[in-house]
C-alpha cells in the first residue's frame, strides 16, 4: 500500500491492455459524470467513484483485483502479497483477497507524491471502529487510529489513511487527497475532473489494469525523466501521454497501448527509440533485476502515436507481483 512514483515506473511494465482494440482511441464512457447539484449518497457514489477525485491527475490507472486472484497465472501470489500488506486484516473482519474486487486511482503531486484510490468490496466498519476505539494491533504491528474530517471517519494505519465511505466503497491514499476528496462529498462538488482520456482509459472495458499518464512537463504532467530516475531514455523525446492496458493471455499478461508524441514526426523518432530501448542491455539488465522476462515485443509508428504490444509471461509475472512491494519501498 505504500504507493509513491516508483510503483508508476514499475507499472509502466506491468500494468497493460489486452485485446486487438487496445492501441485504438478508448470507447465513450459509460457512466455520465454527475452534476454538482446531483444528490451525494453512498449509493451514488458507489455507481461513480470517479466523482470523488479532485482535479490536476498526473496519472490514472485501475486494476480488476477479483481477476488478479482468480487468474491461474498470478491468483495465489496477488492474493499472498495483498493479503500480507493490505493494512487491516482478520483483527477487523477483513480478508483483502476474498473482500475486494477493484481498485481505482489517482496520481498527485499535493504535497509530494499523493495517491488516491477508491476500492471497492466488502468493509465493515462497526468491526474497523471497535479496533480503532480498543486501540488492537494490526497485523502491521501498529493500530487503527480514528480522527475526524468532513463529518466522515477517516483511519490511519501507519502511513495508509482510509475512510469509509459505505459498506461496499472505501476512499484510500494519502491523508492529503483523501481530505480533498472529503471536500469535494462534503461540498456536493462532484464531476469527472481529470482530462476525458485519462477516465476513458481506466474505463476500458474487460481490461484487467489500465494506467493513463501526462507525461506533458509543460502542461502540468510527470516529466518522463523524474520517474526513471533522471536516466535517460531513448524513444522519449516530445512524448506528452501514455496508455496501456493488459489482460491475462497465454503464456501470462498481454500488454498493449500507445505512447502519444507531440506530432508525428517525433512518433516516427519515438518508436524507432523504444525499439532500440527494448533490445538494449540497459533495459535487459534493469527487467533482468525486477526479474521480469517480456516477450514479443512490438512497436509500430501510427500517426502522433507509437503503439507497444509485448507480453510477460507466467513465471514472471508471479515473481514480480511477490517482489513489487519491496521494490516500492526502496
Amino acid at each position: 500500500m505504500m504507493m509513491n512514483l516508483r510503483f508508476v515506473g514499475l507499472f509502466l511494465v506491468v500494468a497493460a491492455c489486452g485485446g486487438s482494440n487496445a492501441n485504438q482511441p478508448p470507447p465513450t464512457l459509460v457512466t455520465p459524470a454527475p452534476s454538482a447539484s446531483a444528490a451525494v449518497t453512498p449509493e451514488s457514489l458507489e455507481k461513480d467513484p470517479l466523482a470523488l477525485f479532485p482535479g490536476g491527475a498526473l496519472g490514472m490507472f485501475a486494476v480488476d483485483l477479483r481477476a488478479f486472484y482468480t487468474s491461474p497465472s498470478a491468483g495465489p501470489t496477488a492474493a499472498q502479497v495483498a493479503e500480507k500488506y493490505f493494512p487491516i486484516g482478520a483483527e477487523a473482519g477483513f480478508s483483502a483477497s476474498r473482500d475486494l474486487d477493484r481498485m481505482m486511482g489517482g496520481i498527485y503531486s499535493m504535497q509530494g507524491a499523493d495517491v488516491l484510490a477508491t476500492l471497492v468490496g466488502r468493509f465493515d466498519e462497526a468491526k474497523i471502529a471497535q479496533v480503532a476505539q480498543q486501540k488492537t494491533q494490526t497485523h502491521f504491528g501498529v493500530p487503527v487510529v480514528a480522527s475526524t474530517y468532513a463529518n466522515r471517519t477517516m483511519y490511519t494505519v501507519s502511513d495508509v489513511g482510509f475512510t469509509i465511505i459505505s459498506p461496499h466503497l472505501v476512499l484510500t491514499g494519502t491523508k492529503t487527497t483523501i481530505k480533498r476528496a472529503l471536500d469535494r462529498m462534503r461540498d456536493a462538488h462532484l464531476g469527472h475532473d481529470a482530462p476525458a482520456w485519462m477516465v476513458q482509459t481506466i474505463q476500458t472495458p474487460a481490461a484487467a489494469t489500465a494506467l493513463a499518464l501526462n507525461l506533458d512537463g509543460s502542461k502540468g504532467g510527470i516529466p518522463l525523466a523524474s520517474v526513471m530516475g533522471g536516466f535517460p531514455l531513448k524513444g522519449t523525446d516530445g512524448i506528452t501521454a501514455l496508455r496501456l492496458l493488459g489482460n491475462f493471455q497465454p503464456p501470462g499478461m498481454h500488454i498493449a497501448g500507445s505512447a502519444t508524441y507531440v506530432d508525428a514526426a517525433h512518433a516516427l523518432a519515438g518508436a524507432d527509440g523504444l525499439k532500440a530501448l527494448f533490445s538494449s542491455t540497459v533495459f535487459s539488465v534493469a527487467m533482468s533485476a525486477l526479474g521480469v522476462a517480456v516477450q514479443g515485443v512490438n512497436i509500430t509508428p501510427a500517426q502522433s502515436d507509437a503503439q507497444i504490444a509485448c507480453t510477460i509471461d507466467d513465471a514472471s509475472l508471479r515473481n514480480f507481483i511477490g517482489r513489487l512491494p519491496a521494490l516500492t519501498t526502496q
